[in-house]
């Protein structure tokens, strides 16, 4: 018989079969929807991941080396756009082009055939699988066109995968009588989101063979999404995008975009030199409790954070006093890492079940006791959460006095 030796004396054996891969999720990736033009060898429907200008050229455009094409001749409104996004700073994590296929326009009013338009439609559905926070169409302004992009951030969102859409008001916007804010708004009005889903963003740039000069959506989306979460867009700057002074907006313009919800593009005088900025930071929605772009962000970012973190818990968490603690602590490790970043300030967690499970049966009511067993047999277990979020400061109000 062989008699095991005391060396090494202490033997440790590490199971690591209760380890599990930290699910992170991307908060700058965007999908960019649109027409090549036909230029380059993008597939209509198949999503590309565009790593710099060079995939953009390839794929999207007929272009030399360093060459930057008017809209049209070597390449589509889906070039221009990536490339606006592209060279935000700081940029988007990834950025995908999805290109369109085309179908019938809408006949004329004396019934004259109309010009093929982009199928956003199908390439919105081929958007869907991707994992991106933001979407936009390129260079498109038609109010009908980007309500499908608000169904489409709307549907998917609900579905699981939480995105927002970017959209440009037209900049040749008939206003008539109206202000142009109130132009923009009753001719985007079936843009707005119920759930928060849209940001629709103006800026007066110049008009080429009836096609804006620059794709300020795509700009906008690329800059946004170059951000964290928790990051208030108000004041963010915007590359890749010029304005002609007579088309900047005055204050009064700038004040009624916001008050519409609408973001308006501006260069600030007193930011020193030149530059574009987001003059607001509001969502276009009809839900004023989530009116904010960054609130709707941190709001998708905890909601995937828990339901990656907890997943681990169904099917394998009792519902008893020891299991109960455990997810508190599980949820507790979740969020205890946003206080620590700064993205929300505090939170409170309560399990009605635990009170109860903690106390000892005979202490019971009936009341619990029915409780308790309805969560048992339905195995159903509520978790009340509550996120102290401390937004950035959007407005000064400052009271000069002068004393002689």
């Amino acid at each position: 018989m062989t008699v095991t030796a005391e060396f090494p004396f202490i033997k440790v054996t590490i199971d690591t079969r209760g380890l599990q891969s930290l699910a992170r999720r991307a908060v700058g990736n965007i999908a960019v929807v649109g027409s090549t033009g036909g230029f380059g060898d993008a597939e209509p429907g198949v999503p590309l991941q565009i790593g710099d200008e060079a995939d953009a050229r390839k794929h999207l455009a007929n272009l030399d080396k360093g060459a930057i094409a008017d809209h049209g001749k070597s390449a589509g409104p889906l070039y221009h756009a990536v490339r606006a996004a592209l060279l935000q700073d700081p940029a988007p994590s990834r950025v995908y082009a999805v290109a369109t296929g085309t179908r019938d326009g809408t006949p004329g009013p004396d019934g004259e055939p109309a010009a093929p338009v982009p199928d956003y439609g199908a390439a919105l559905a081929a958007a869907a699988a991707l994992p991106v926070q933001f979407v936009c169409l390129a260079g498109e302004v038609d109010p009908a066109q980007l309500e499908l992009l608000k169904n489409h951030v709307d549907d998917v969102s609900k579905a699981g995968s939480a995105r927002m859409g970017v959209a440009m008001v037209d900049p040749d916007l008939a206003v008539g009588d109206a202000t142009f804010a109130a132009a923009a708004n009753s001719a985007y009005t079936q843009v707005k989101s119920d759930s928060s889903r849209m940001i629709l963003v103006a800026a007066r740039v110049k008009v080429d063979n009836g096609r804006p000069a620059f794709d300020v959506a795509a700009a906008v989306t690329g800059a946004i999404a170059g951000f964290p979460p928790h990051a208030s867009v108000l004041m963010k700057p915007v590359r890749e995008v010029r304005i002609p002074l007579e088309g900047q907006f005055t204050g009064s313009e700038i004040k009624e975009l916001a008050e519409a919800f609408i973001i308006p593009v501006i260069d600030p005088e007193l930011i020193p030199g030149e530059g574009l900025f987001l003059g607001s930071g509001r969502c276009y929605t009809t839900d004023t409790q989530r009116l904010y772009v960054d609130v709707v962000r941190v709001l998708d970012h905890i909601e995937f954070l828990l339901k990656a973190g907890l997943i681990g818990a169904i099917g394998d968490t009792r519902i008893d006093r020891l299991g109960m603690q455990g997810l508190r602590s599980r949820i507790d490790g979740i969020l205890s890492p946003l206080v620590g970043s700064g993205i929300i300030t505090e939170y409170t967690i309560d399990i009605p079940l635990l009170p109860i499970l903690e106390a000892a049966e005979a202490n019971r009511s009936p009341g619990q006791a029915t409780t308790l067993t309805a969560a048992r047999t339905e195995r159903v277990v509520e978790v009340l959460l509550t996120v102290t979020y401390a937004g950035s400061v959007h407005f000064l109000d400052i009271n000069l006095a002068l004393k002689s």
